[in-house]
């Protein structure tokens, strides 16, 4: 954590400027000003507090303006900027205020006792503070702990809770008698600061709760049919499609379509104005994007030499047009390590308000985290994460899986060939049929002369239907780049 900054900031052209100055009034050191790069400067006969705030790049875009005593006023912009302070550094334990005085009083008691606390302040109000956390939550979620210090006041529980469903894992100070800490801090009770920091307590949590207490909500739930995919036999199968909290599993053998299939669900959920992430560690996003492209236009534009792309370029782009807007992609290819992966997928849902995210593979998931010596630990714990978070974070998890290499027993032919798959054939644990509240798996034969084109679809898991068995076919046309559904039924 940087101890003092440059007092030569450089700030954008017409924002208002001032100096780094003691602030009697508020008991506040210069020393702790110049940290935070709050100013101080006088216009029409009065003092006014400005408090530097910055943008992603770390460079002041904005500027919130404080007429003493409390009058407010912004210059700038106050679109995705950081968290007031959050230019500091970092540190282990994360304090969020409700305003840039609280954060800096936190500063100044924690200060007394050696600097354990990284105290910042929300910029937006506690009314509109949900964006300025979201577009921060992957800094906000690299703390060890991270600890709400919002007014005691009916606004600042409001905050408390809102900042809580972004912020699960955050705690929250619930027990204060002053109305913030800026009130302690001049009464002189910088003790009562730290110790409600200390004392800092979780939200309960109501694990127990009565049956006919939840007659409403059995009668109205939030959501009577899930996300349709593509296909009117998967609907069926799935009890409409895909719903919040469920994690759903695509597997098959290697080189049987498994990407192409997720590609086409994701396009499908996108044109349709469902945002969506896909994670594609295997192909980099350019790949991605090309390939969704074939299928939207209909003719393989992944195989077009740049000429044809050009002379194209209008029909490309209306095409983009279609179904970009509600598409994020991670430009990263290879395994991944698990923290920093569950990093990522909270931003792409609590950030970008994602509705599904697609991993393919969780294979390549799984190569970077489990270097330990228990494999089969490593990948039971991140499955079960990954079903965690989605109902967590109330988002659809798919997950795409392969397969091991032949059959079970060494009986019948490798999926590779056509042979049906099978449950105890998901790679590396068992976790994997286990978790997932829906499993599909995919039988296609490409050394078929006839049909090399046409993949069954078999459903080897349903939670909430029960129901399973072969569930459909698709064939895929290589010209139309497009998956057409082929009614085909055989119940296990």
């Amino acid at each position: 954590m940087k101890d003092s900054i440059d007092e030569t900031v450089e700030v954008v052209k017409a924002l208002p400027v001032g100096t780094h100055q003691e602030i009697p009034e508020w008991k506040i050191s210069k020393r702790t000003c110049q940290e935070y790069d709050y100013q101080v400067t006088e216009s029409q006969g009065n003092t006014v507090h400005l408090a530097m705030i910055r943008g992603q790049d770390n460079r002041v875009v904005g500027v919130k303006k404080r007429v003493m005593p409390k009058r407010f006023g912004w210059s700038g912009t106050n679109k995705n900027t950081q968290l007031f302070g959050q230019h500091r550094g970092d540190g282990k334990h994360l304090v969020i205020t409700e305003g840039e005085k609280d954060a800096m009083v936190v500063r100044e008691a924690d200060r007394t006792r050696g600097s354990f606390l990284f105290p910042v302040a929300i910029t937006s109000g506690a009314a509109a503070c949900e964006k300025n956390i979201q577009d921060n939550l992957q800094w906000i979620e690299s703390f060890a702990q991270i600890t709400l210090f919002m007014d005691n006041d009916e606004q600042g529980i409001l905050a408390t809770e809102k900042i809580l469903k972004i912020l699960p894992q955050a705690k929250r100070v619930v027990a204060f008698a002053y109305k913030d800490a800026g009130e302690a801090w001049l009464a002189g009770d910088g003790q009562a600061i730290r110790d409600a920091i200390t004392n800092a307590t979780r939200p309960k949590v109501k694990d127990v709760v009565r049956a006919d207490e939840l007659l409403e909500q059995v009668l109205h739930p939030v959501q009577d049919e899930g996300i349709p995919t593509p296909w009117a036999q998967w609907n069926e199968a799935c009890a409409g499609g895909m719903k919040k909290g469920e994690c759903w599993m695509l597997a098959g053998g290697t080189g049987l379509g498994k990407s192409a299939f997720c590609r086409s669900l994701a396009l499908h959920n996108a044109r349709n104005g469902i945002k969506v992430a896909y994670i594609g560690l295997e192909e980099a996003a350019t790949t991605t994007l090309e390939r969704m492209l074939s299928e939207y236009l209909g003719w393989p534009f992944h195989l077009a030499k740049e000429k044809e792309r050009v002379a194209k370029e209008e029909e490309v782009r209306e095409a983009m047009r279609g179904f970009s807007k509600n598409l994020l992609l991670l430009d990263s290819f290879g395994s991944q390590d698990l923290d920093a992966f569950k990093s990522t997928v909270k931003h792409y849902v609590n950030s970008e308000q994602c509705q599904i995210v697609y991993l393919d593979h969780f294979s390549l998931l799984a190569d970077g985290i489990s270097l330990s010596a228990d494999q089969r630990r490593s990948i039971d714990k991140a499955i079960k994460e990954l079903k965690e978070m989605a109902i967590t974070y109330h988002f659809t998890f798919v997950v795409v899986s392969h397969l091991s290499r032949g059959l079970a027993g060494g009986a019948g032919k490798p999926h590779e060939e056509g042979g049906e798959p099978s449950l105890s054939q998901l790679r590396g644990s068992m976790s994997l049929a286990q978790i997932p509240d829906y499993i599909w798996m995919l039988q296609r034969n490409p050394l078929d002369t006839q049909n090399p084109n046409k993949t069954k679809c078999w459903l080897k898991k349903n939670r909430v239907k029960g129901t399973v068995g072969l569930m459909g076919a698709l064939e895929f046309d290589p010209k139309t780049c497009r998956f057409e559904e082929i009614y085909e039924r055989a119940t296990m």
